[in-house]
């Protein structure tokens, strides 16, 4: 069962120094409606579906996994050993396999996040062979794509093309964190920001989180530091730039290196809801972080280790002001991956089973 936090007491003063930076706009936002005008609402998880690798045992990562919603209302996740994709019903049952292991036709060596198309159609990006296979409704083979220089999609433009969130390491895009890429791999365009530069130690600064907007615009803000970015991905123009209000969140340039140090938060993903708002998630420390006793030392991090050293803060912002229209922080780790709106969550289970949960996060009137 997830449970939510209390925010952490307010700081007027950095409020006050944030609200006189302002925000700097060079086109209006769309226009942001909702139930919470003043901004008295709170932020719920309403529970969806529970997936489970009951019907297909070690199918899924028992430590984390990236799950998208198709058109169709199902979702899809790559597979422990990342081979195939496992796609799971509304009823969170498997609903069946796609791909096998292989460099044939269809076949998979190492997929990255699946990614629903229109038409209930399915892309697969492979890093291992660098290309992209795309399964029809009926989840067949239905072609195959190049994939640009080994840089996965992040979601689809409306015009067909993706919008890949990364470097592309050419003399023509290195530096620029965002690609328009189509449907042959060429890099169509490439911006998010006015003077392009590749530094690999400063990745949380120089890189984007991005999502896709209402308008055909792209969302976007650099994981360190607390500033909504709107992009024109046909002109590559900066359409706003807006300072979010936040009370706690604390941006850094320098990257992390030593553990044994409190760690800030980072912004790891970001949505657009129907009414026009916002969406964020940030990992930040644990409210009572405390350094792990394998700090430093090179390691995954283990589901266990992952909670006790971090806390999931999920807000709700009106992009036009940059107000903070509502926080919640959660103990435990939520994945996300655009542009699905769903959170998901590693539930408890007994003996072998794998399992998470599901969530829509939505936004209620009142505290």
């Amino acid at each position: 069962m997830i449970s939510g936090r209390p925010r952490r007491p307010p700081f007027p003063i950095v409020l006050l120094c944030v609200a006189i930076a302002g925000c700097r706009a060079e086109a209006p936002p769309p226009e942001a409606s909702g139930p919470c005008p003043l901004g008295d609402c709170r932020i719920e998880l309403e529970h969806i579906t529970r997936i489970t690798d009951a019907d297909d045992p070690g199918i899924l990562n028992p430590e984390f996994t990236w799950l998208r919603e198709t058109e169709a209302g199902t979702f899809v996740s790559a597979s422990l050993d990342r081979t195939q994709i496992a796609e799971f019903g509304p009823d969170g049952r498997l609903a069946g396999v796609i791909g096998r292991a292989g460099q044939g036709p269809g076949e998979i060596e190492i997929a990255v996040n699946p990614m629903p198309g229109p038409g209930d159609t399915l892309f697969v990006p492979d890093l291992a062979q660098g290309r992209i296979s795309m399964f029809g409704p009926d989840r067949a083979l239905a072609g195959t794509l190049p994939m640009p220089l080994f840089a996965p999609p992040a979601f689809f433009m409306p015009d067909g093309s993706f919008l890949v969130a990364g470097q592309i390491r050419t003399s023509e895009s290195i530096g620029y964190p965002m690609h328009v890429v189509d449907r042959e791999g060429r890099v169509v365009r490439s911006f998010g920001t006015d003077e392009p530069q590749y530094r690999p130690d400063l990745n949380h600064i120089l890189t984007r989180t991005v999502a896709p907007g209402q308008d055909g615009t792209v969302w976007a803000m650099a994981p360190a530091r607390y500033i909504l970015e709107r992009w024109d991905p046909s002109t590559g123009e900066l359409l706003q730039s807006t300072r979010i209000l936040s009370d706690w969140f604390r941006e850094s340039t320098e990257p992390y290196t030593d553990e044994t140090v409190r760690p800030l938060p980072l912004v790891s993903g970001l949505w657009e809801d129907e009414d026009g708002l916002v969406w964020t998630i940030i990992r930040d420390a644990d409210v009572d972080w405390a350094p792990s006793p394998r700090a430093n030392e090179h390691r995954p991090y283990e589901a266990g280790e992952r909670e006790r050293l971090f806390d999931w803060v999920v807000e709700v912002v009106d992009p036009g002001s940059g107000r903070v229209l509502a926080s919640r922080r959660f103990d435990e780790a939520l994945w996300y991956r655009p542009p699905s709106r769903i959170l998901v969550s590693r539930a408890d289970t007994i003996l072998t089973i794998v399992a998470y949960d599901v969530w829509k996060p939505t936004l209620q009137q009142g505290k």
